[in-house]
């Protein structure tokens, strides 16, 4: 089985600043740390599947995340939240555009069938319910409050008009962007779902 994410990657511009917040925890903290050399996006869903059903499986979030609208993020500041012991220092959108990358993502966890989600896909996240943009992962409380002290405020904006999956790639340990996908406001073609027929016939 491989590791998939459904994600959202912020434009270059913002991917630099990330890249380079990353290097100044790195010299903070004297040391690496969790994510320091993962390119900046908001996770959204994450799943396993076999590379042999994966086609299946793009061809059913291109068609539904097709017919969602681009839209505008905004970041405002920086925030942190604790997990299995350790905390995620993270970048944080505002209120307007947490709750629409959060419709968004769930329209598209609806709309997918359910029948091929069972039978292609584990899951085995879902973290659409607190968007956010991660600069640092497994950070004891201490590493937290020298990244506030390191970091200033941070303002930012992008218009999202696509989502992307990510692979995990075992030899990098991290992942890589495999599709892009459109967001169009419109459905994908009914060709599309040429691809399902065959492994649902009887």
């Amino acid at each position: 089985m491989e590791q998939y994410s459904l994600a959202i990657m912020p434009s270059a511009a913002i991917s630099f600043d990330v890249a380079e917040m990353k290097q100044q925890l790195k010299s903070a903290f004297g040391k690496s740390y969790g994510s320091v050399n993962a390119e900046a996006h908001i996770s959204l869903d994450g799943f396993e599947a076999e590379e042999n059903d994966y086609p299946y499986i793009l061809a059913e979030y291109r068609r539904i995340v097709a017919e969602l609208d681009p839209f505008e993020i905004h970041f405002s500041g920086f925030d942190d939240f604790d997990k299995a012991n350790y905390s995620a220092f993270y970048i944080k959108p505002t209120i307007d555009s947490s709750n629409a990358i959060r419709q968004r993502s769930e329209a598209v966890m609806k709309a997918f069938d359910k029948k091929l989600k069972k039978r292609y896909t584990l899951k085995w996240a879902d973290e659409s319910k607190n968007p956010h943009m991660s600069v640092g992962r497994r950070l004891t409380r201490e590493w937290i409050e020298l990244a506030y002290a390191t970091l200033p405020t941070y303002e930012a904006s992008f218009w999202c008009d696509s989502f992307v999956i990510r692979k995990f790639n075992e030899k990098r340990r991290q992942y890589d962007v495999v599709d892009v996908l459109p967001l169009m406001g419109s459905p994908e073609p009914l060709a599309q779902l040429d691809l399902f027929q065959p492994r649902f016939t009887t």
